[in-house]
Formats: structure tokens, C-alpha cells, sequence
């Protein structure tokens, strides 16, 4: 009988310690999916194939309703906007930088490609991977002369660092408005001591 009211006991005290543990739980798993979804959306600049943007606002919304308390609506609409504008930047970048030279679809697989690949290579081959997978793809697969699939390269090229440059933008602005809303402190209003004292007199 002893033995069983020592367990139950210890289950209780368990389960004490999970119950005060839970917030905390609840807390580090909110923080952790915001923190994941930033670090997507910083790779997302410098590979289109992830929607940085998209998972960086849905990071930002999941933290919303599971801490109502920390961030405010109106970033939350502010990061939708940016998300919005962050595809709109890209896919105009990409056209106008690809259709300027003359580059084809290919040209602009090709560039996706090249980033992909220059990611292991540092800033040099971020720059240039696009440029070269761009011309490979145009010659390959569109089947163009060197010279023009060179020139679409090079148009991919500018377009794929137009919309990097842009996005990049995008991200630190989302990053921005996140750490301003942070800081900003819901401060009470000021009690006048004294007008309280002479009220209760």
C-alpha cells in the first residue's frame, strides 16, 4: 500500500513538473520555427528554388498564434506585404534581365542552375554560376549559337543579380520591422501619485 502511494505520488510530482513545463516547451518550439523560418529566408535570396519570403511570413504568423503577446498584427501584415513584393521583384528581375539580352527559358533554368551549383563556391561562384549555367543551358538544350546563348548568359546573369540584390533588400527590411515591433514596449500610462492620494482622501 506504502509502495503505491509512494508512485502515486512520484507520477504527481511528474506531472507537476511537465505541466510547469509545457509554457516553456510551447515557448522554445514558437522561437525555434521563427528562428528557422529567417534562416530560410535568408538562403532563399541566393536560391530562388525557396520561397525565402513565403516561409520567413509563415514562420512569422505560426509565432503569432502560438505567442499572441510578443509580435503585433500590423507586422504581420507588414511581412505579408514584403512577402508579396519579394516575388513580384523576382519574377521581374529575372524577365527583365533574361528578354534584355535575348535569353530564352532555358536561359533562365539554366541560371537557377548555375546559382544552385555556385553556392559551393563562395560570392565568386554565386556571381558567376549564373551566368554560366545560363550559356550551358542555352546551348544544350535551346540549342543556340555560342554567341547568343553568351549574350542570353549573360542577361540571365544580370537578371538573377538584379533579383538577388532586390530580395536581398526584402529580407532585411522583413528583419527590420520584426526587431522594431520587438522593441517596442507596451509602456503604462503614468499614475499621478498624488492626485490618486487626494482622490482617497
Amino acid at each position: 500500500m506504502e509502495s503505491i502511494v509512494e508512485n502515486g505520488s512520484w507520477l504527481t510530482a511528474l506531472w507537476d513538473w511537465v505541466k510547469a513545463m509545457g509554457p516553456y516547451v510551447w515557448s522554445f518550439s514558437a522561437w525555434t520555427i521563427l528562428l528557422t523560418s529567417v534562416f530560410m529566408g535568408f538562403l532563399g535570396v541566393f536560391v530562388p528554388v525557396i520561397p525565402g519570403a513565403i516561409v520567413f511570413f509563415l514562420g512569422g504568423l505560426v509565432h503569432k498564434l502560438m505567442l499572441p503577446d510578443t509580435f503585433s498584427w500590423w507586422v504581420i501584415g507588414v511581412l505579408g506585404i514584403l512577402m508579396v513584393l519579394d516575388r513580384v521583384v523576382d519574377f521581374f528581375a529575372t524577365a527583365f534581365g533574361t528578354k534584355w539580352f535575348g535569353g530564352t527559358k532555358w536561359g533562365i533554368f539554366g541560371a537557377l542552375a548555375g546559382g544552385l551549383v555556385g553556392l559551393f563556391f563562395g560570392i565568386v561562384g554565386i556571381l558567376v554560376g549564373p551566368i554560366i549555367g545560363a550559356v550551358v543551358f542555352e546551348i544544350v538544350w535551346a540549342r543556340r549559337h555560342p554567341k547568343e546563348a553568351a549574350k542570353s548568359g549573360v542577361g540571365a546573369g544580370v537578371g538573377f543579380g538584379i533579383s538577388a540584390i532586390g530580395r536581398m533588400a526584402v529580407y532585411f527590411i522583413m528583419i527590420g520591422a520584426l526587431v522594431i515591433d520587438l522593441g517596442l514596449e507596451d509602456t503604462d500610462p503614468e499614475v499621478d501619485v498624488e492626485s490618486v492620494k487626494v482622490e482617497e482622501i
